[in-house]
């Protein structure tokens, strides 16, 4: 960067130093050869400096500031009956596709089951104030439709304001630089390596040129278009209080105690096959055995 403005203000000098009339004044090509080197470098680039420094805008100073600077982002959490979650994701995920890419941007989207009576899904995405308003205020309603509730809300501000100023005021000191230097690249018939040097500086300006362009870009739109997340939860059921609760919950969970009692038995029995496979045939052996042993001696007695 230092080399950069060097060249910015080594350009001026060399111009100052023209021709002004008689008295057998050198021309504009003898003055930059020699001048170039006898230039001090350290006081070109204090004189950089300082003009950068007085390209930033002073905080002080009053500006007139864009109406917006401000980037929103929503966060709402609903909680719906299972069977909700998944066509109520996908009716605001339809509305965002159908109100355009210049209105509504679709960033992400999932759905997530956990059997039949579990389901979570989320919503990512990013539209324009106007539309998400409107959108934001029927979101109790198509809750309260669906047989939920909106269970929270979240909104998240950042100020942009200093973060577009500075950009576009790095964003004008690099149009003036790149300038100069197109205008010096334009003039100068200097020496050959001076130019190449210059033709380098030239295109690392125009690099950061862009980058910074790309930057401004994506803070204004960060400030055009507001993010909003959507989250959908299949919501939690709690017994009722009623007397006869106990009964019903009895009624309700005894088909799956049966079911369990039943599992249960069959590992039982899954888990003792193998030893009575082997088990039963030594048993038999072994009786068979012993029967003949007391045959054998009942014989020997008579």
């Amino acid at each position: 960067m230092r080399t950069m403005l060097a060249l910015g203000a080594l350009a001026l000098c060399l111009t100052a130093c023209g021709p002004e009339g008689a008295g057998g004044s050198a021309s504009y090509d003898e003055a930059a050869a020699e001048m170039a080197p006898m230039a001090p470098v350290e006081l070109l680039i204090k004189s950089a400096d300082a003009a950068a420094d007085a390209s930033v805008p002073d905080s002080a100073s009053p500006e007139v500031q864009p109406a917006n600077t401000i980037a929103y982002a929503y966060r709402y959490a609903l909680e719906l009956p299972s069977d909700q979650v998944a066509p109520l994701r996908s009716r605001h995920e339809t509305a965002c596709v159908e109100a355009g890419p210049r209105v509504c941007q679709l960033l992400g989207s999932e759905t997530q089951s956990y059997g039949n009576d579990q389901a979570s899904a989320t919503l990512r995405l990013r539209a324009t104030p106007t539309w998400l308003s409107t959108f934001r205020a029927g979101l109790e309603g198509q809750a309260d439709a669906a047989g939920g509730r909106i269970a929270s809300t979240q909104t998240d501000a950042e100020d942009l304001t200093r973060s577009l100023t500075d950009t576009e005021a790095r964003l004008r000191a690099l149009e003036t630089l790149r300038d100069r230097l197109q205008q010096l690249l334009a003039t100068r018939s200097g020496p050959l390596e001076q130019l190449l040097q210059t033709e380098r500086e030239l295109a690392r300006v125009q690099g950061e040129l862009d980058a910074t362009r790309s930057a401004l870009a994506v803070l204004r739109d960060r400030v055009s278009m507001s993010h909003l997340t959507i989250t959908y939860q299949s919501e939690t059921r709690f017994a009722s209080n009623s007397v006869f609760s106990p009964v019903a919950d009895a009624m309700g969970n005894s088909l799956r105690v049966f079911m369990a009692t039943l599992g249960g038995l069959i590992y039982l029995v899954a888990g003792l096959l193998p030893l009575l496979l082997v088990l039963l045939p030594v048993g038999w052996l072994a009786l068979r055995w012993h029967r003949k042993r007391r045959d054998r001696g009942t014989s020997d007695v008579s």
